[in-house]
């Protein structure tokens, strides 16, 4: 219940920052664990201006294909995070943006393999370069440092203590809609 809650309040908190003046965004992730190694995937932001130079964001990623992981199941890991930006105009004429900012959230960890992994809070530092292709769309792309630790989880037979060191660099690059 606690996760379904937690969920339900970052997506309306995106969805009313979508409405203002923002954007929405998909992108593609590459993220490098300390323990599962490299894992892909993709996700949604939602993005909104504050301020003349400061934005809000919320996103949501799913992160599989672990290279360390060799569970008969796929494990996947699923950050919704919000966080605060510094956005910094090249200028009028050059339709470059740089922005960097961090935020927090919370790690979703599904079941698998029959262990169900403890989720956990999950905190992040981010900069990156966004390129204007109009009023309508820009290209992004940045680079996320991620830490998140798990400390345990659960089976059939009862819980279990564990050390899972998920921090790690995160490469994002994708395509946000303005309006």
């Amino acid at each position: 219940m606690k996760k379904i809650l937690i969920l339900l309040s970052i997506l309306v908190i995106g969805a009313t920052s979508a409405s203002a003046a923002g954007g929405v965004g998909v992108f593609g992730s590459y993220w490098d664990t300390e323990d599962l190694g490299p894992g892909f995937g993709g996700g949604v932001k939602f993005k909104t201006d504050i301020a003349e130079f400061f934005a809000f964001e919320v996103r949501a990623s799913c992160i599989t294909k672990f290279d360390e992981w060799d569970g008969d199941d796929e494990l996947f890991v699923i950050p919704i995070e919000a966080g605060l930006f510094f956005n910094f105009p090249l200028g009028d004429e050059v339709p470059l943006t740089l922005y960097g900012g961090g935020g927090g959230g919370y790690a979703i960890l599904p079941e698998a393999d029959d262990i169900d992994y403890d989720d956990d809070f999950c905190f992040f530092g981010a900069g990156g370069l966004e390129f204007a292709m109009g009023e309508g769309a820009s290209l992004f792309g940045e680079v996320q440092y991620r830490f998140l630790e798990i400390d345990g989880a659960e089976t059939d037979d009862g819980d279990f203590d564990m050390d899972g060191e998920l921090t790690g660099l995160s490469f994002n690059a994708g395509l946000l809609f303005r309006f």
